[in-house]
């Protein structure tokens, strides 16, 4: 396996699994789907006396959203002996082309290396500069910003933001983040957190004064708080986050579902 990154590891994952049913969603298993980001979480309801015997039932459901592949996170058992009582099985449902958050190798423009999204956000920048323009594509945005990055004698850059400007004119707004070479940690990220990530993990201190734009809130089976986070940074990448935050967890019985709070920041 030595010279795979995670990338080849999910592609092969991917290959190995059987031809799907034409109108259900194939299983992924706990190892599998620890490398890959989910589309979203989805539940169903019914009388199970455990969480694969809804497997059927989030197979169809998880097609039905678009999904090519599924993993069963935890079970929410019903409150009361009844048998008129249901329970709630939560999974992760994928994509066929499913995204991964790797490390991926540098490359530069006009000799200023391009800084991917998990070393952007890992790094603090020197100076965040503005320009605008009007570009057919995101090659010649690149193009620009390298060359101000340069004029700046920065290390890396990292385009942060694209906005229109002008829509009649088709111009747009550029916001790209410069680098030095020994750039520090942005001091909010909590300090576990690696540096080939796609989201990070902010302080409970930085919590107290950063405002989230979202927060959500999922369910899974978790042994300790390493697991919660985990979950809760892939969480944060299928919604589009850069940073978040483990806000509340739920206390519930062993072996059953626990929710899971989380605030998204940009």
């Amino acid at each position: 396996m030595k010279g795979l990154n995670r990338s080849s590891i999910a592609l092969a994952v991917l290959l190995s699994l059987p031809v799907a049913n034409l109108y259900a969603a194939e299983p992924l298993s706990a190892e599998d789907s620890s490398q890959l980001i989910p589309m979203k979480e989805i539940a169903v309801t019914g009388k199970y006396l455990q969480a694969d015997n809804a497997a059927q039932d989030i197979s169809r459901v998880a097609y039905e959203a678009g999904a090519k592949f599924y993993h069963i996170k935890a079970i929410e058992n019903a409150t009361t002996a009844n048998s008129a009582d249901c329970a709630i099985v939560y999974a992760d449902i994928y994509a066929y082309n499913v995204p991964t958050a790797i490390k991926k190798e540098e490359i530069t423009y006009n000799g200023i290396v391009a800084y991917e999204r998990n070393k952007a956000l890992y790094y603090l920048p020197f100076e965040i500069i503005k320009f605008k323009g009007n570009y057919n594509n995101t090659s010649e945005i690149i193009n620009s910003a390298s060359k101000l990055a340069a004029d700046k004698k920065a290390y890396a850059f990292y385009v942060y933001s694209i906005s229109p400007a002008d829509v009649k004119n088709q111009s747009q707004n550029i916001d790209v983040a410069l680098y030095k070479k020994d750039a520090p940690v942005r001091e909010y990220i909590v300090k576990t957190s690696q540096q080939d990530q796609d989201a990070y993990e902010i302080s409970s201190d930085a919590f107290k004064k950063m405002q989230p734009y979202q927060t959500i809130s999922f369910h899974g089976t978790f042994n300790n708080t390493s697991e919660i986070s985990t979950a809760a940074r892939k969480q944060a990448i299928a919604n589009g986050a850069h940073f978040y935050f483990v806000k509340e967890v739920s206390a519930n019985s062993s072996g059953t579902a626990q929710t899971v709070y989380v605030n998204l920041y940009r």
